[in-house]
């Protein structure tokens, strides 16, 4: 009787351990890469034409439009292509993200990451309201993102810079606009 509750009581501090570990490693990276990928979509769209490409200080705030994301794009790494690839390299810094619909919408940001350590679960959520297609992406983790904007047409990419019409672009970030949609 008393081996048995031993080993159960030893059994029982191993799964607690393993959790613990699994929940540290999640909040501080300590010993494998746990950043997540979740792309779901609202019908008539599917998860299958979305393409997330992920790169760490790849694009510039200063481009002149942004046509020039399409040109760099041998700098980013796909993670996901009608569902995950590669593993999202883990780092800090400027986390930049171009992420396609069918090859003719895109949608680019940029989360900055103050620790390398930080994991995060990526949620992209696609859908249409009218005719328009729209990106609602939920970020959870350290550093965390919430935003919901259209998508715009790769070929009237040259008409952008930072998701902004170039006429209207002004001093633009490409990240802190996303924060607070309501900033001006």
């Amino acid at each position: 009787m008393k081996k048995r509750l031993i080993i159960l009581s030893g059994l029982l501090l191993l799964v607690a351990g393993g959790f613990g570990l699994w929940k540290l490693n999640k909040d501080f990276l300590l010993l494998w890469n746990s950043n997540s990928i979740y792309v779901t979509a609202s019908s008539p769209l599917v998860v299958d034409k979305v393409k997330i490409e992920f790169g760490i200080g790849v694009n510039t705030i200063n481009r002149s439009t942004d046509s020039d994301l399409f040109s760099h794009r041998k700098k980013y790494t796909v993670v996901y292509d009608g569902k995950a690839k590669d593993r999202m390299i883990n780092d800090y810094g400027e986390n930049d993200f171009l992420i396609t619909y069918n090859n003719e919408y895109y949608f680019s940001f940029r989360q900055f990451k103050f620790n390398r350590r930080h994991q995060h679960n990526y949620n992209f959520h696609f859908f249409q309201k009218d005719t328009i297609l729209f990106i609602r992406a939920d970020i959870q983790g350290q550093d965390a993102m919430k935003f919901e904007r259209p998508m715009l047409k790769i070929n009237l990419a040259d008409k952008y810079r930072c998701n902004v019409p170039v006429d209207n672009a002004g001093v633009i970030y490409n990240m802190i606009e996303l924060v607070d949609p309501d900033r001006k």
